[in-house]
C-alpha cells in the first residue's frame, strides 16, 4: 500500500473511532460552543452596576444635576444614604463601592467662577474595578461641567466667551468600546490550543495503554505515517472548530470576520503545529492519560497567562514580557483579533507569520525526534 493509503486508512480509523465515542463528541463540539458563550458573557473589562453612595451636603441646582448624570446609564447604581453617614463606613459596611461627596457651596462656588472641588472615595480592594471606577466617574463628571460651562456661555456677556478647545476622539475598529471584541477573539485562540494539544497528545497515550502502538511499530508501518493518521483528523476537527465558535460569535455577540477567511486559516493551520507538537511532545513523555492531561493542562495554563489575555503583556515585568514573546500563543492572539476585528492582511501580519512558522518547525520538528526516540 503506498504511503498516502496507509495515512488515509489511520486518518478513517481515527475518525470512526471518534464518531463512536458519545463522550468524545461532546467533548469536541458541545463543551467548546458552552465555553464560548459562558466565557463570551463572563470574562469582560467592562464594569456595570457599581452601586455609587452620594453625600450631597451642597442640595443645589448644580449638585442636583450632578447627581442626575450619574443616574443616567448601566454602569453606576446610586444606593440611598443620608447625610450622617460617613463615606469609609458606607464601604467598609459593602453599602457602596465608592462614594461621591459634594461639599457645601458647590454650586454658588462653581457659578461663581471659584475652584469647585468634590470628593470621591473608592474601595480599593480590588484594584482594577477601582481604576475603571474612577475613570467612568471622571467622565460623568467631565461631562457635567462641559454642559455647565456652555450653558454658562450662552448666558455670558459677550466680552466674556472664549473660543475654548474641543477635543474630537473617535475610537477606530471598535466605536462602542465593546470588551467583547478583544475577548471573544481571545477565548476563540484559547479554544483552539485547548483541543489540539490535548486530543493530540491523548490520542497517542491510549495507543500505549491499549498496547496497539507497540504493534503498530512491527509493522512496515512508518512513525511519520503513524504521527500523520493521528493529528490530521485532530487538525480538522480543531479547524471546523474554529469556523463554529467564528459563527456563534457573530451571531450572538456581533463579531465579524472583517478580514480575509483565507488569510484566518493560514494562520490557523500554521499555529496548530504548535500546538498539535506540544501533544506529541507530552505524549512521548507519559504513559497515561492521566498524565497527558495533567502535563497539558499545566502547560496550557502557562501559556494562557503569559499570552496577554488576562494581562496586557505591556504591563508585565520585562523577563516575562520576552518570555511571552515566545509564546506561540501570543501571537496567535494577536493574530486573530488583527484579522477579526481589523481586517489586517496578510503582508500587515507578517512579522506574525514567521515567528509562528519558526516556533511550528522548531516545535514539531523536536516533538517528531522525540517521539522517534521514545517509542
Amino acid at each position: 500500500m503506498s504511503s498516502a493509503g496507509v495515512i488515509t486508512s489511520f486518518i478513517k480509523k481515527e475518525f470512526r473511532q471518534i464518531m463512536r465515542s458519545r463522550e468524545m463528541l461532546i467533548v469536541l463540539f458541545a463543551l467548546p460552543a458552552v465555553q464560548l458563550l459562558v466565557m463570551g458573557f463572563a470574562v469582560t473589562n467592562e464594569v456595570k452596576n457599581l452601586r455609587l453612595g452620594i453625600l450631597d451636603y451642597d442640595r443645589s441646582a448644580s449638585s442636583r444635576d450632578l447627581i442626575s448624570s450619574f443616574s443616567s446609564g448601566d454602569r453606576f447604581q446610586v444606593v440611598p444614604v443620608s447625610e450622617s453617614d460617613n463615606a469609609a463606613e458606607l464601604i467598609s459596611a459593602w453599602k457602596a463601592q465608592l462614594v461621591l461627596v459634594i461639599p457645601p457651596d458647590f454650586g454658588a462656588d462653581y457659578q461663581m467662577g471659584r475652584q469647585s472641588s468634590l470628593q470621591l472615595v473608592l474601595d480599593g480592594i480590588d484594584g482594577n474595578s477601582a481604576a475603571v471606577a474612577n475613570s467612568y466617574a471622571a467622565g460623568v463628571i467631565a461631562d457635567f461641567y462641559q454642559r455647565q460651562s456652555k450653558t454658562r456661555l450662552h448666558r455670558a456677556p459677550l466680552p466674556r466667551l472664549s473660543p475654548g478647545v474641543q477635543l474630537i476622539s473617535q475610537m477606530s475598529f471598535n466605536p462602542d468600546l465593546k470588551s467583547s471584541l478583544n475577548t471573544i477573539p481571545g477565548i476563540i485562540a484559547i479554544l483552539v490550543t485547548v483541543t489540539s494539544m490535548m486530543l493530540s497528545a491523548i490520542s497517542l497515550v491510549k495507543e500505549k495503554e491499549l498496547g496497539t502502538l507497540e504493534q503498530l511499530m512491527v509493522t512496515p508501518v512508518k512513525r511519520y505515517q503513524l504521527m500523520a493518521g493521528k493529528l490530521i483528523p485532530y487538525l480538522i476537527i480543531t479547524l471546523v472548530q474554529l469556523q463554529v465558535a467564528i459563527l456563534l460569535a457573530g451571531l450572538i455577540f456581533g463579531l465579524e470576520l472583517a478580514g480575509s477567511y483565507f488569510t484566518l486559516i493560514l494562520f490557523s493551520v500554521v499555529y496548530l503545529f504548535t500546538s498539535l507538537g506540544l501533544g506529541i511532545l507530552i505524549s512521548s513523555r507519559v504513559n497515561s492519560q492521566q498524565q497527558a492531561m495533567f502535563f497539558s493542562w499545566f502547560i496550557m495554563v502557562v501559556m494562557i497567562l503569559l499570552s496577554g489575555f488576562f494581562v496586557p503583556i505591556r504591563n508585565m515585568p520585562q523577563s516575562i514580557q520576552w518570555i511571552s514573546f515566545i509564546n506561540p500563543l501570543s501571537h496567535y492572539m494577536t493574530v486573530l483579533r488583527e484579522i477579526v476585528v481589523k481586517g489586517s492582511s496578510l503582508a500587515q501580519l507578517s512579522r506574525e507569520l514567521w515567528i509562528l512558522s519558526a516556533s511550528g518547525l522548531l516545535v514539531f520538528g523536536f516533538s517528531v525526534l522525540s517521539f522517534r526516540k521514545r517509542v
